[in-house]
Order: structure tokens, then C-alpha cells, then sequence
């Protein structure tokens, strides 16, 4: 059992700049008992994290675990106990290869070698990792590093695990067999789980939710509980899952079904009983109902490009293979794809960071490879925020950070401070309040802003965000997605959003792009795309949350469209089906 008692934490404790990240905690977590801890950016989430697994000494309070008071001198054996899992994967990876590194931490404890080897194979099964077990970590994708990651905090077999937002760079099926996973160690194995998140759907079914704000616990309860408070929980950047919101919705509208709907299963169960009102075949919403496409002038074009790592070697794998596909001047491009799909190599590719093999790659009609050309100056044209943000982090305060690139082209002192401001309010940080925060005292979601600063203050013409919305709260997706469209319209930006769900950033753009297994697939628009869902499905790609549930309702409603991105479109589509009539009116 762990047991929190007034814990406070304070970085730069007793200076007069100190940040008070925890303020009085109580809390109680029992064993076998699966948690999910949930806050915005900055609320304090993993500065627990870090104190419960004895990474960081409290300011004040206690920590027990077990019947173990946390000390200097007790740290080693609470960290036995506790595995946390960190937001940035290579915190925690030593070795070279996947195999080794997972199996690091069982040699450190004095395992049996037959006994280490049953269970590192073990866990490179339960996380799709079998394949990579001998591949060089070096070689592998910011997903596979966190999987990577989990596997060698799981081989330790912790009594308590805490998994700091471990789905922000996985794909989503993968998130759904780490979820299962969580699961299992809970009812197979009695360890307690505490999994920190963003995303609202993938807690449902906890044991409880302890909900953070200004590093004091806001709400405590179960999950029915919980998001029945949605305008608290609104409040404090958070939100329900959208198929809560939706079930409400329906109540307003008179379909009486139980609040708080929690799953698309339960809402189509809640459905089935109900009346229906016989319209015909509804018809899918066609690209006609949008909006016309704006035309855009080729900036680049990618033709037939093939990448390989390590070619030659026993461990080459294939990054690209004929790649092709363009992106337009002005144009907002979604570049979507299930893990290995190629997305992020061929994003690397664009910009000069690797040579493909065979290919072409042309900005401008200039073939960026070609003898003479100056990838120094397409660098400064293309400006990438990559998946793991804190590794473009490099000088000890934000605002030296964001000013790497003016001060290199020489600006003046005076518009170099104006410019970091500028970049800062356009991704929601305060000027006076960050401009001499230190780097590492900022949350995850914090970094990602501060990374995405530091690229628009190169003033860039192509923006690519590489899985952008990865740690932001749902405040901060909304306010990215807000920023997005407001400087691609202010600075005629281009903008690549690479990403492997169809989220509110992948919403902004004129255009998919499609990749599975470094080829490009399909393209068109969004909707276009969904109405395909069983193959984007198919290739791991996770489509809207509304599509989703759309999928799911069509197991009853056979001729439910899926080619749906807003949630007020399906709350339509199930108003027309089950809405009451009274005197022939129909009121709902």
C-alpha cells in the first residue's frame, strides 16, 4: 500500500524562485488497485510520479510504501517496489540493443538466467516487441523506444507501476494492448497501476481517477463519478470522453438512456431497446458537403523514394519504399499512418536530416539533393518539432531556448526579446512567467510548447509538427489546433501534421496523406478517407472519435455512416433514428 501524507514538493526549494509543484497531498493507493491520474500541463502529475518512486525526496510530508517511509537512505528499496515508466523514453534505456536493456534491470536484482530470459521473452510478446529484440535501440522510432522502456520496468515485476502518459507516441492498437496490459498485472498479478494521461477514453474502465490541479488532488472517485462533473472538469482543462459528452447530449434531445454513457459499447447497448423512427437509408455525408478545395502551387513533391537504415548490414530495415506524394504552398497536409508507417523518416527526408537511397525530393522544383544545393539555408526553411520535443531543448532557460534563432542570425537584442515573446503568446506560455523558467522544471506538455516556439522563432515557410498533440492536455490539443489555423492563415505557412489518429490537428487540413510500409496508399480529404474506414483500420491508423463510435452504433444501425467528423453529425445522425414524436411533431 502507499500512503501520501501532507507531501509537498518544491523545485528550487527555499530560493525565492522556488515553483511549489505539490502543495499537501493526502492520498491512499491499495494494492491490486488500478488508477488513473489525470491533470493539465504543469498540475503536478509527474512530479508525483517522480516522488513516488523515490526519484525526488519530498519537501515536506511523507511517502510510504509498503510500510517503508521514504529516505535518503530507503530510496533503493521503494525504487524495487515502484517502476515508473518516464515520459522520455531515453531517460531510462542503457543498453544498445532492445533484448539487453530489457533484461538489464532482472540481472541487476540477482535473477536466475533461465528466469531472466522466460521473462524477456515474456514481455517482448505482451508488447509486440519479438521482432525488434536484437534491432540496435539507436535505429528505433520514439514508439518503439517507449514500449522499449515499459518492457524493461515490467521484467523487474514492481509491486507498483506507474506509467507516465506512455500512449503519447504509441499507436493507438498498441496503446489499447498496453491498456489491456495494465489490466492484467492488476488482476493476474495484484500490482497496483497508476497510469498517467491525457486521454479521457482510456480510463473508463479504472478502479478510480484522482484528478490534479495546481498540485493539490481536485477530484477523487470513480469514473462514474468523475465525468458527471464535466464542467469542473472543464475548468481545469480537462474534458469527459466524447461519447460521455455525446450521451448527454442525447438526454437533452429526449433519448432517455443511463448517464453517464462511458464506452461506445454502452451507448449502443443503451440503443438497442429504443424506438426507432423508420426515415430510409441514411445517406453518407459526401465530400460535396464541404467546403471547395483551395488550389495550391507544388512546393514539394516527393517521387519514388526509397529509404533503408543500416543498408547493407544484417539489421537493415526499410523506411521507404517509392514513397510519392506532393505538398502544396499554403496547403495544411495530414500525414497519417499506423506505426512503421514511414511517416516520420519520410518527414526527415524532406528536410535534409537523411539522403534516401532512390528518389527524388524537390522544393521549389530543386532537387535538394542535387550537387551544390544549400541544405544549411532548406534547414532554416523547413522547421521541424519532432515527435520527443525535449531533445530540441538545449539551453538551461525557456527563453534563451526560444532565442537560439534569432540571436544566430544577429538580430538585436531588443527584436530577438520581442520576437520570443511573440512566439511564446502563440503557444500559450507567458512571457514574464516563462521567459526564466528552467527547462527541465517544465512539465512534458510545457516542453512541446517551448519546442514549437523555438521553430516559429526561425520565422520558418514549412512547419512540420511530428505527432504535435503527444502530452498536451485537451485545453492545450484545442489551443495547438487554434494556434495551427491562425498561423497558417497570419504567415501563409505550410504545415505537415504527422500523426497516427484523425484528431482535431489532422481536422485542420485541406489533405491526407496516407503511408503503410513507407509507401503512400491513399489521399484525398478526410471525409473521402472515412469512407474507407475498414481499411484505414486495417493498416493501424485510428480514425475521429466520433468515426469510431459511428463504427461501433453500425453493429445496430447497419446503415450508420462512418464518414463522420464532428460528434453534433452523429448526435444528428441518432436524433433522426431515435428522437420521440409527439401529436406527429417530431420534437427531438
Amino acid at each position: 500500500m502507499i500512503q501520501l501524507t501532507d507531501l509537498t514538493y518544491d523545485y528550487n526549494a527555499g530560493r525565492d524562485d522556488a515553483i511549489h509543484a505539490l502543495k499537501g497531498v493526502n492520498l491512499t493507493i491499495k494494492p491490486g488497485e488500478l488508477v488513473a491520474l489525470l491533470g493539465h500541463n504543469g498540475s503536478g502529475k509527474s512530479t508525483l510520479a517522480k516522488v513516488l518512486a523515490a526519484v525526488y525526496m519530498p519537501t515536506s510530508g511523507s511517502v510510504e510504501v509498503n510500510g517503508v517511509t521514504l529516505t535518503e537512505d530507503s530510496a533503493y528499496d521503494i525504487r524495487r517496489q515502484v517502476g515508473l515508466v518516464f515520459q522520455r523514453p531515453d531517460d531510462q534505456l542503457v543498453a544498445n540493443r532492445v533484448i539487453d536493456d530489457i533484461a538489464f534491470g532482472p540481472e541487476n536484482l540477482g535473477m536466475p538466467r533461465e528466469q531472466i530470459e522466460a521473462r524477456v521473452q515474456e514481455i517482448l510478446a505482451s508488447l509486440g516487441l519479438s521482432a525488434l529484440a536484437n534491432a540496435q535501440i539507436s535505429s528505433l522510432s520514439g514508439g518503439e523506444r517507449q514500449r522499449v522502456a515499459i518492457a524493461g520496468v515490467l521484467a523487474m515485476q514492481p509491486a507498483c507501476l506507474i506509467l507516465d502518459e506512455p500512449t503519447t507516441m504509441i499507436a493507438p492498437p498498441l496503446a489499447r494492448n498496453l491498456l489491456r496490459l495494465a489490466h492484467e498485472l492488476r488482476d493476474n498479478h495484484g500490482v497496483s497501476v497508476i497510469h498517467i494521461t491525457h486521454f479521457m477514453h482510456e480510463v473508463v474502465d479504472f478502479d478510480r481517477i484522482i484528478v490534479m490541479d495546481g498540485g493539490k488532488v481536485f477530484m477523487d472517485g470513480a469514473p462514474q463519478e468523475i465525468f458527471l462533473r464535466a464542467d469542473e472538469l472543464r475548468q481545469v482543462g480537462l474534458d469527459v470522453p466524447l461519447v460521455t459528452r455525446l450521451g448527454g447530449q442525447l438526454l437533452h434531445h429526449g433519448i432517455t438512456i443511463p448517464q453517464p454513457i462511458l464506452t461506445p459499447t454502452q451507448l449502443r447497448d443503451a440503443l438497442v431497446p429504443l424506438p426507432r423512427q423508420d426515415i430510409g437509408v441514411t445517406r453518407p455525408l459526401q465530400p460535396a458537403d464541404q467546403p471547395p478545395q483551395r488550389t495550391h502551387e507544388t512546393i514539394v513533391a516527393i517521387d519514388n523514394v526509397h529509404f533503408t537504415y543500416m543498408q547493407g548490414t544484417p539489421m537493415a530495415s526499410v523506411g521507404l519504399s517509392g514513397a510519392t506524394c506532393q505538398i502544396g504552398k499554403g496547403e495544411i497536409v495530414a500525414l497519417l499512418g499506423g506505426t512503421q508507417a514511414g511517416k516520420s523518416t519520410l518527414i526527415e527526408c524532406i528536410n535534409g536530416l537523411r539522403k534516401p537511397q532512390q528518389g527524388t525530393i524537390t522544393v521549389d522544383s530543386k532537387e535538394i539533393f542535387a550537387k551544390g544545393y544549400d541544405i544549411g539555408a532548406l534547414r532554416d526553411r523547413i522547421g521541424i518539432v519532432f515527435q520527443q520535443p525535449e531533445t530540441q531543448l538545449f539551453e538551461e532557460t525557456v527563453g534563451k531556448d526560444v532565442s537560439f534563432s534569432p540571436r544566430r542570425r544577429g538580430l538585436p537584442p531588443e527584436q530577438s526579446r520581442a520576437i520570443v515573446e511573440e512566439c511564446l503568446t502563440a503557444v500559450g506560455l507567458d512571457y514574464q512567467t516563462f521567459r526564466l523558467r528552467y527547462v527541465y522544471a517544465l512539465s512534458g506538455g510545457q516542453k512541446r510548447r517551448v519546442a514549437i516556439a523555438g521553430v516559429l522563432a526561425s520565422q520558418p515557410e514549412i512547419l512540420i509538427l511530428d505527432e504535435p498533440v503527444a502530452g498536451l492536455d485537451p485545453r492545450g490539443r484545442t489551443e495547438l489546433a487554434n494556434l495551427i489555423a491562425r498561423l497558417t492563415k497570419e504567415r501563409n505557412l505550410t504545415v505537415i501534421l504527422v500523426g497516427n489518429t484523425i484528431d482535431e490537428l489532422a481536422e485542420l487540413a485541406d489533405r491526407a496523406i496516407v503511408m503503410h510500409e513507407g509507401r503512400v496508399v491513399d489521399q484525398g480529404t478526410l471525409r473521402e478517407l472515412l469512407n474507407d474506414a475498414d481499411m484505414l483500420h486495417g493498416i493501424g491508423l485510428e480514425l475521429s472519435e466520433t468515426a469510431e463510435i459511428a463504427r461501433v452504433l453500425r453493429q445496430h444501425i447497419s446503415d450508420m455512416p462512418t464518414n463522420l467528423l464532428h460528434v453534433d453529425e452523429l448526435r444528428d445522425v441518432i436524433v433522426q433514428r431515435y428522437g420521440t414524436t409527439q401529436g406527429g411533431t417530431h420534437v427531438a
